[in-house]
């Protein structure tokens, strides 16, 4: 597929998402600068010592006093081509992150070119996130060269401690969910929004967090999203097979189990590379991963006495196994020097038993999940001119994700004490999307300017609800006017009184659709040889909200070198970002908007009930509930800002210090604006109606934080990266389904946010790599996040049972804090020992996670009046230890 059909059908599909995309006849993408045109072409090829070429390498042209004229990037067959400006002694420079920077010397006569280049890159002995150092020739005012980033690479996925290879779970500790949005953390892959990584871990180059915090190419700040880099096809056959093995035997008891449950994890994970049929310009790459986990889920909960249980404690094991098959095929072709193109298939296939299931969730409340996805994903590389380059991408994607119930029946909560009867989740998701994504970078002068357009959903979704036909009964615990319990939920149970009551009857299938598209304009200016400034301003679109759907957001940063000697440079930066709202919203909107999906909701507060419900209510006769968009609701933003300070320590480590603010304006919260009025709460004030949920854009959100940051080589014996970070987040709404406790008081919910969390730790590094005595190390350790007290009963008569105790402040208590210490030694054996840098090698290596086996509470009982109130009731996994085999060739 050529550029120019890529452009079109991209072109075409805008054309039909949106009026804005009508007016787009072009849509240009990322790119790559190169150097004017010049007398003598300066040619090679940049290759890894076993041969392999080495797409995406940084080439520089240096002449004999030093300064750069020309660079460049290898292309998909690892070659570069780069214009000398006059005759003379030049030095070539190569480089790219996990990799050792070479040089090679040429001369450019006064007439014709030099000889073709090969310049090998040796494999690093540790992972080197070049920043900027005096003597190199990387800009050390460029806005992705910032110092206050997390960078995982290939090598560290090899000799880091890494759970089950997950790099993005991994790498999901250096986030900040103040930065995540209504829709959550963002995946970029390969500079496309994704629903997951498409290749196996052992395809993956890089793995980036906070890369470019306040680029207007992207619409969430930076430590809101991972983007992941992965590797590209090579034209000699390498390949990776790994397999990763975990058995309960090696593992320390698991707290509150009442003995240690069976479980085993086998992950065959693995990717291969090469031409197609030997030939030079068509490479391939097939990744594939198989993971096998027969786990268990533990339930700790108080259920009401019998016979032969008479506390009525029920603390048991359930297996809950996983499987999940994933494989990908990618094909580049080199169609010339200014052209390449490739196609890919990627495919998912994941299963789970008994979800949901643990704590307080008895084994017949939980349900079986399946995901099945499909991806097919084009993308089209065009050098448009010596200092243009466009890259268009496009991703059709297939998700079928069915939900069924373990146990049919309706479901009991019992507040504070366990949930069972039936998780009543029944239902099945399908979408149908598109992406697409193009960008232009343009060097001209001092300019360096990107623009583009991205698509990141255009999708048709259905839902087929089946959720809560049977019912849900939710029973409280009961007080007297001076806040003493009189009866305890599980009594109330016992007596078939609950307090709250609903279920959905009508229309089962939905469709409804999804549409978001984005554009951006920056251009980095660079002032001074030690000042740089980027503007940028970035437009979102989304169909959600039809009267605010224009939003635009202004970025700036700057970049100022304070001392080149030592690599200290001042950065800064701010910007609007607005929020997306994801699917959550639409469907509500399509199911509830028209009662097309009737929600029946009745609180004990407007009329005694009974279990079973038919013994004292007409359900048929109970009107229902319904969803709204407030009047003149907004689009919520964020306005971000802060200053870092960079500098270079041991031998290629960058120390960063810096701290931000946040404010969020216009926050989404639900409101029932037909709750029942007080003093009494039992009548609501239009009675054809029970809850009206209507979704406001009213809340507001403050936070700062202090982050202090260090990656890259130390020196010979240490090698990571590190982020540490103070912050405090308050707001007084939790987002967009969140309601307050009482409904005609909303802005009386002023308190910490839900995530709020004043430390936060995390380290990730190796010691002594490369050595037989070697040990990756991973260090986490983080304050608890704030909790509310509830009273778990009805005071307000909407059916929410989310009221405090009287005086008692939203997220006023503090959970459990969190600490980890993970290790791990490995070696690779080489097979041919007399081929070095060419022989294929076996690697094992033994992983130990939670090696103190430190207690790491994960719940906290928050119901007053249940026997467990403000403790600890389950907790994460003990120490585990995990075997890996990699055979690498």
């Amino acid at each position: 597929m050529t550029c120019s059909t890529i452009r079109f059908v991209f072109a075409a599909t805008l054309l039909c998402s949106s009026a804005f995309a009508q007016s787009a006849s072009l849509i240009p993408s990322s790119a790559l600068a190169a150097s004017p045109a010049a007398s003598a072409a300066v040619t090679g090829t940049v290759e890894d010592p076993s041969g392999a070429i080495i797409p995406g390498a940084q080439v520089s042209l240096t002449d004999a006093t030093g300064a750069t004229v020309s660079t460049t990037t290898t292309d998909a067959s690892g070659s570069f081509r780069m214009l000398a400006p006059q005759p003379g002694a030049y030095s070539v420079a190569a480089s790219l992150a996990g990799f050792q920077t070479a040089t090679a010397a040429v001369t450019v006569a006064a007439s014709g070119s030099p000889a073709a280049l090969t310049i090998t890159l040796s494999v690093a002995a540790a992972v080197q996130q070049v920043t900027v150092s005096a003597g190199s020739q990387v800009d050390l005012t460029a806005s992705e060269n910032n110092g206050d980033t997390a960078v995982m690479t290939s090598s560290d996925l090899k000799d880091l401690p890494v759970f089950d290879n997950d790099f993005v779970t991994a790498m999901g500790s250096f986030l900040d969910s103040g930065d995540a949005g209504t829709a959550g953390s963002g995946l970029m892959v390969d500079g496309v929004e994704a629903n997951r990584s498409v290749v196996s871990p052992s395809a993956v180059q890089e793995v980036h967090i906070n890369q470019d915090p306040y680029s207007a190419q992207y619409y969430r700040p930076g430590r809101g999203q991972i983007e992941i880099i992965t590797k590209q096809s090579a034209d000699a056959y390498h390949g990776q097979f790994n397999f990763l093995f975990r058995d309960s035997a090696l593992n320390a008891q698991q707290d509150f189990s009442p003995s240690k449950p069976f479980e085993q994890r086998r992950i065959y994970e693995g990717n291969l590379t090469g031409p197609v049929l030997h030939s030079k310009n068509t490479m391939f790459l097939f990744s594939f991963n198989r993971a096998e986990e027969d786990l268990n889920a533990v339930v700790n909960a108080t259920v009401a006495p019998a016979p032969d249980n008479p506390n009525g404690i029920f603390n048991v094991n359930v297996p809950a196994p996983t499987r999940d098959t994933e494989f990908s095929f990618r094909i580049g072709h080199q169609f010339s020097d200014k052209n390449s193109a490739s196609v890919m298939y990627a495919f998912q296939d994941a299963t789970n038993r008994n979800s949901g299931v643990g704590n307080q969730t008895l084994p017949e409340a939980g349900y079986n999940t399946e995901t099945r996805e499909d991806d097919l994903i084009f993308h089209d590389d065009y050098i448009l001119s010596p200092t243009k380059l466009n890259q268009a991408s496009i991703v059709l994607e297939r998700s079928y994700d069915p939900v069924s119930d373990v146990q049919e029946g309706p479901q009991i909560r019992v507040n504070g004490n366990y949930t069972g009867g039936s998780a009543q989740a029944d239902q099945v998701n399908t979408e149908y999307n598109l992406r697409a994504n193009e960008m232009v970078t343009w060097t001209q002068g001092p300019h360096t300017m990107k623009f583009g357009m991205n698509l990141p959903h255009f999708s048709r979704r259905v839902r087929d609800d089946l959720t809560n036909q049977d019912g849900t009964y939710t029973f409280s615990p009961t007080y007297d006017a001076t806040g003493t319990l009189v009866t305890t939920a599980i009594q109330n149970q016992q007596a078939n009184s609950p307090s709250g009551f609903s279920m959905q009857q009508g229309q089962t299938r939905f469709v409804y659709h999804q549409q978001e598209v984005g554009g951006f304009f920056q251009d980095q200016i660079k002032l001074k040889p030690w000042f740089s400034v980027t503007p940028g301003l970035r437009y979102d679109w989304q169909n959600f909200l039809g009267g605010d759907r224009n939003n635009f957001s202004p970025r700036l940063s700057f970049a100022w070198v304070w001392d080149q000697a030592h690599d200290l440079v001042l950065r800064g930066g701010g910007g609007i970002y607005y929020d997306r709202t994801g699917s959550g919203p639409l469907v509500d909107l399509a199911r509830y908007q028209f009662a097309k999906l009737r929600l029946l909701q009745l609180s004990a507060n407007q009329q005694p009930l009974c279990f079973p419900i038919a013994d004292c209510v007409d359900t048929t006769a109970l009107p229902p509930s319904l969803v709204e968009l407030a009047p003149g609701i907004k689009t919520p933003y964020q306005i971000q800002y802060g200053l870092s300070l960079d500098r270079r320590v041991g031998e290629k480590g960058t120390v960063s210090i810096g701290g931000r603010m946040n404010r969020g304006v216009d926050v989404f919260r639900s409101i029932d604006v037909n709750a029942p009025l007080g003093p009494d709460y039992t009548t609501r004030p239009n009675p054809n109606v029970s809850q009206l949920r209507q979704i406001q854009s009213a809340g507001t959100q403050i936070g700062s934080a202090l982050d202090i940051n260090y990656r890259g080589r130390f020196n010979k014996r240490f090698t990571g990266f590190a982020w540490y970070t103070w912050s405090h987040y308050a707001n007084n709404t939790d987002g967009i389904t969140w309601f307050p406790q009482n409904q005609q008081e909303p802005n009386a919910e002023w308190g910490p946010a839900s995530w709020d969390q004043r430390n936060h730790f995390g380290l990730y590094g190796s010691i002594n790599p490369q050595h037989l005595l070697n040990l990756g190390v991973g260090v986490f350790a983080n304050s608890g996040h704030p909790w509310s007290v509830l009273t778990g009963t009805d005071s307000f008569g909407d059916n929410l049972f989310n009221a405090r105790p009287e005086g008692v402040a939203r997220n006023s208590e503090i959970g459990p804090d969190y600490a980890d210490l993970d290790l791990r030694w490995g070696y690779d054996f080489k097979l041919e020992p007399k081929e070095i840098d060419k022989s294929p090698t076996l690697g094992l290596s033994i992983s130990s996670f939670d090696v103190l086996n430190h207690p790491n509470g994960s719940f906290v009982d928050t119901t007053e009046g249940s026997p467990d109130f403000g403790q600890v009731t389950s907790a994460e996994p003990p120490r585990r230890l995990q075997l890996a085999m990699r055979f690498n060739f």
